[in-house]
């Protein structure tokens, strides 16, 4: 069932009876591939990493361990017009599409899916906010671009930080969409809240979307709603009334139950050292409080003057809820609403990638190192896509496939049995 918002124009499908009705093979070319979060979800709906990209040496160890079978283009020689030249494994700029799919071993057309998501920092409301002009960054979505163009999947998804919707930024997502419609897909662009999605942790994504044999792509259905309050809001403009099943919010309570002792003893988990200072200030706050609560004589300089105004800097977790997004320094108490919910700490790794839907068996690596840095861990965690929200975003692209090929065959039928 697909169901249309009225007032957004935006299509929603109901992913709950999701089923992959399909044996064939769903290969899948990941660029900015990261720590394999997006991946994941695909995974477990039936899509398969064919060949993936990424730039940052921890990511590609985590990917080797966790996926041998993931094929990583990590080839530092490159030879054009008969000269030999170096280049950064992993860096997408250099990298053809005809040598990403030889080493797939697939043919153009042949790709069910390209994903991924640019570096976000030139987008992010809490960088510069450079957007295209970034010059580390900026313009890597049109690399996106390119590969989408040459390798003609059936689908693609790409996915940026909320940041990208902002006007100054229009005409990256202008150019993208233009781009797309030209090569033949139907096109859809919006904002998904993971928690909507079963991730313990309110974490909202920007996805531009294309399917190609479908006019309007449809997001998931939302399988998990605050109450019931939030689904009657979310719902109120659509087109028809929708089945009205749907489970809460994973909290960050239920989260943290699931997690073992073993998780907690692996060469993955990394934990910020807290000092005493820090310690006494921390027993202060309340779930869902902040810094704001200290007395002035305990506060930091740089939160006296009153012009620091982040509303959770040095916050405490609200544990009957999900967590707030889960960014790549979360192990740190300072940089937001990051204090444990019952003990006087921070975030450890573990606990981060659980609020971000890893499974539990997904060990994060560290080139060089038996232990991951806690920067490093911090990193791969708080930039990756959560599996969940991926898992769901592939059903309900995988369903819509599904849909407009048995569409073709109807369409086909007559004439076929005419001949």
């Amino acid at each position: 069932m697909v169901y249309k918002n009225l007032k957004t124009q935006t299509h929603f499908i109901d992913i709950q009876t999701f089923k992959s009705g399909s044996d064939s093979e769903l290969p899948v070319v990941s660029l900015f591939t990261g720590a394999g979060g997006l991946d994941i979800g695909l995974e477990n709906c039936g899509f398969e990493t064919a060949v993936c990209i990424e730039y940052d040496t921890d990511c590609r160890e985590t990917l080797r361990y966790n996926r041998p079978n993931w094929k990583l283009f990590e080839e530092s020689v490159k030879i054009t017009q008969g000269e030999v030249k170096t280049r950064v494994p992993g860096d997408v700029r250099e990298i053809e599409v005809e040598e990403l799919l030889k080493l797939a071993n697939l043919e153009r057309k042949e790709v069910s899916l390209v994903v991924g998501g640019a570096p976000c920092q030139p987008f992010s409301n809490i960088g510069k906010k450079l957007g295209k002009n970034d010059e580390k960054n900026g313009d890597l979505f049109l690399e996106f671009v390119r590969f989408v163009k040459g390798i003609n999947p059936r689908a693609f998804i790409f996915e940026n930080v909320v940041g990208i919707t902002q006007n100054k930024h229009n005409d990256v997502i202008n150019y993208m969409v233009d781009k797309f419609k030209g090569l033949g897909y139907g096109i859809s662009y919006g904002i998904l809240n993971a928690a909507n999605y079963g991730v313990p942790q309110r974490r909202e994504r920007f996805f531009l979307i294309g399917i190609k044999g479908v006019d309007k792509p449809a997001f998931p259905m939302p399988t998990h709603f605050e109450s019931l309050d939030h689904f009657n809001f979310f719902t109120k403009h659509f087109d028809k009334s929708p089945v009205m099943s749907f489970k809460r919010w994973v909290s960050v309570k239920d989260a943290f139950k699931k997690i073992t002792p073993a998780q907690n003893s692996r060469n993955d988990y990394a934990l910020m050292n807290i000092s005493e200072t820090v310690t006494e200030r921390m027993k202060l706050i309340s779930q869902g409080q902040n810094f704001k609560v200290l007395p002035m004589e305990m506060r930091p300089n740089c939160w006296k003057t009153g012009k620091h105004q982040g509303n959770d800097t040095f916050g405490r977790i609200v544990e009957d809820l999900p967590s707030v997004t889960i960014r790549t320094a979360a192990y740190n108490p300072s940089k937001g609403m990051y204090i444990h919910p019952n003990e006087n700490r921070g975030l450890s790794t573990i606990e981060m990638a659980t609020l971000q839907s890893f499974p539990k068996n997904w060990e994060f690596k560290s080139k060089g190192r038996d232990k991951i840095t806690l920067v490093s861990g911090g990193k791969q965690i708080g930039n990756a896509v959560p599996p969940l929200l991926a898992q769901a975003l592939g059903r309900a692209i995988l369903k819509q496939i599904i849909s407009s090929d048995l569409k073709s065959v109807e369409k086909l039928s007559p004439l076929l049995e005419v001949n």
